[in-house]
């Protein structure tokens, strides 16, 4: 029995909880006022938002403890959704105190071109007075009302103030901030964000939405690249803020101390040049495209340059002041590849990840050639050692998707105890015949079977879905390369069907446009995307825009240093099974139900699900399924168009 009369009802944006939204609710508020994390497999239109929101407002009403709730999500359009949700809620709370939220997004989304030490024009000959009362009013105007980001940098514009820094005071008050991932779990982000905003993750509850992309975001957080070319152009920086010291008075100290960081970096240059060039040639005359490269090695280069050098003190104090002198660069008008940040600040990085990671399994450095250059990649192999400490550190927090499937694989890639957590997987409320799986036995996409014909007959099963399907169609692929494959000739896409391609190019624009097209009843559009791409995560297919959605293959990851490395740590933490599994085989299933996901929004939207690739009969991915799916086997495209017209004769 479903409890839907608990303390969350009274902040539960809607009448009554549907289906197992209550029972969701129920269990995300017990494992918040316990302290808890609960992973939750919640499939969509199970109003996760509305239920996650509701939990976590009760749970801060019954503890003084929490002080924030920190919504999230990693695409702006679920930001969007949680400011609807939050004005429903408060809608139905007229005789109570609203809930004050603040949606914020990345400052050079906000502000738009941001000077070298990151400050924006917005308040440009602006006087200090007239600015404080600027922000001051829009800082109420944000707190009065839930708004839109896009509300706040529109009249932020008009009232010709910071709608970054406005939005950053008025989080100060609000009870629930949403926000990237990287404002909690990129250290980079966090350390200068988190503090100004007064926010403690130690008095927040912390809600992640779309959870199956974070162990992702994670290690993105911690990849850094190092060329040869960096090193130089932080010397050349560096040789500039010696100067620059020299020109204001420096003292004597501060001078010595640049001089002897400016005489490191060059032998630095110099080792990092000829140690690149010795790895370069051992992969010329390789197979391989890159390799792993021990961790001490490399740090061997910046330790020996040191200890070469006419610097006092040993490399732990050495490795302190370079630093304190590396973090002083600021170089007007440089040239960089990423706007406010320093050639020295990205050495920087690189350097304090190799010093930190330097004895542990879970950071990967690999080496490979970027056109006629050598690199080395900082790779991050284990999110929990990032996330783990966030959430025990936290006052609860709830991790949901629909494809966090299966909990404990999860679980275990976020640092999860057991004891100290809830893990459940919810059954979805749509009709499981309103959206039947078709799997193709006769094609795949795995690299030993692919031929000229097996291309043909996947080109073969998606005409014939085309042929019978009464609106848009997605066709989802494992890569661009085989997207390209499909579609370098498109005589399969029959005449009443316009094709739609997606790029890595594609601004948020482009992606707006065509989403704008699906709604022209006039003709229907064959959209050909990629699996994780723009398309097929985050994307609002809303009113029922897709009758079918094809996937093609699986977007298992390709070989490399780094892939290996992944499978051989989680081997040795969780066993060999688990390791293939948690590097290789479930993530790429997982994609494949994200992307045959998209047109079921709603319980009366149907569609027709069909998945070409013929692995899935193999119990060695099947078994990756969750439970409870309604799959019919496909022997040919013929077979395939038969069943696509009985389905839509039955749900036209």
């Amino acid at each position: 029995m479903e409890d839907t009369s608990g303390p969350w009802m009274k902040y539960f944006a809607h009448k009554e909880a549907r289906d197992q939204q209550g029972q969701f609710m129920a269990d995300a508020h017990l494992s918040l006022v316990k302290g808890r994390a609960i992973i939750a497999e919640a499939p969509t239109g199970l109003g996760k938002t509305a239920a996650s929101l509701a939990s976590a407002l009760a749970a801060m009403e019954q503890s003084e403890s929490i002080k924030k709730i920190l919504f999230l999500t990693g695409r702006q359009s679920q930001h969007r959704i949680v400011i609807d949700t939050i004005r429903k809620l408060n809608d139905n709370r007229k005789d109570r105190q609203s809930v004050a939220v603040v949606d914020l997004i990345g400052r050079e989304s906000m502000c738009g071109k941001l000077t070298i030490d990151r400050q924006c024009f917005c308040e440009e000959g602006v006087s200090e007075k007239a600015r404080g009362g600027r922000r001051s009013q829009l800082k109420r105007w944000i707190l009065e009302w839930p708004r839109h980001v896009e509300e706040t940098v529109k009249n932020a514009r008009i009232e010709g103030t910071c709608p970054y820094m406005c939005c950053i005071e008025a989080a100060r008050e609000a009870e629930i901030i949403v926000m990237d991932y990287n404002h909690v779990f990129v250290e980079s982000v966090s350390d200068s964000s988190l503090p100004s905003m007064s926010i403690d993750v130690g008095s927040s509850i912390v809600i992640v939405d779309e959870a199956h992309n974070l162990p992702d975001r994670i290690k993105m957080g911690l990849e850094m690249r190092l060329t040869s070319k960096t090193v130089k152009a932080a010397r050349f920086e560096l040789e500039e803020h010696q100067e620059t010291l020299a020109y204001h008075g420096a003292s004597p100290e501060a001078l010595e101390e640049t001089s002897s960081v400016l005489g490191w970096l060059r032998r630095v240059e110099n080792g990092i040049f000829d140690w690149m060039d010795k790895k370069k040639k051992g992969l010329e005359g390789d197979d391989d495209k890159d390799t792993l490269v021990e961790t001490g090695e490399l740090l061997k280069v910046f330790t020996t340059a040191w200890e070469s050098s006419l610097s006092k003190g040993n490399w732990n104090a050495g490795y302190r002041m370079m630093r304190r002198t590396l973090e002083q660069v600021k170089v007007e008008g440089e040239d960089e590849e990423e706007e406010g940040e320093t050639f020295c600040s990205r050495f920087l990085s690189f350097m304090d990840i190799l010093v930190r990671f330097e004895k542990s399994d879970a950071m990967a450095v690999v080496f490979d050639i970027l056109g006629d250059e050598g690199r080395v990649t900082s790779c991050l192999l284990d999110p929990s050692v990032v996330s783990s400490e966030i959430i025990s550190n936290s006052l609860g927090s709830i991790f949901m998707s629909g494809t966090l499937h299966p909990t404990s694989m999860y679980a275990d890639l976020f640092g999860v105890l057991s004891d100290s957590s809830i893990q459940k997987s919810y059954t979805s409320p749509f009709p499981a015949d309103q959206r039947p799986i078709l799997i193709s036995s006769d094609v795949t996409t795995k690299f030993t079977s692919r031929s000229e014909g097996n291309l043909n007959r996947i080109r073969g099963h998606i005409a014939r879905v085309l042929d019978e399907s009464p609106g848009n169609v997605a066709i989802f692929l494992p890569s661009y390369n085989m997207l390209n494959e499909l579609v370098d000739q498109v005589t399969w896409v029959p005449a009443s069907f316009r094709i739609k391609v997606e790029t890595n190019e594609m601004s948020k624009l482009d992606v707006s446009n065509i989403l704008k097209d699906l709604n022209n009843k006039q003709i229907n559009t064959a959209l050909v995307a990629v699996m994780g791409g723009r398309f097929s995560e985050g994307v609002d297919y809303s009113g029922g825009v897709l009758s079918s959605a094809i996937t093609v293959g699986l977007p298992l990851a390709p070989p490399s240093s780094r892939h290996t490395a992944t499978v051989e740590y989680f081997s040795k933490r969780f066993g060999r099974e688990k390791g293939w599994r948690y590097s290789s085989a479930q993530p790429a299933v997982n994609s494949v139900l994200q992307a045959i996901g998209r047109p079921i929004r709603k319980k009366e939207d149907r569609a027709i699900l069909v998945v070409l690739e013929n692995r899935f009969f193999s119990r060695s991915y099947s078994r990756l399924l969750p439970d409870g799916l309604t799959t019919i086997p496909s022997a040919d495209p013929d077979m395939t168009g038969r069943l696509t017209r009985r389905f839509f004769a039955r749900y036209p």
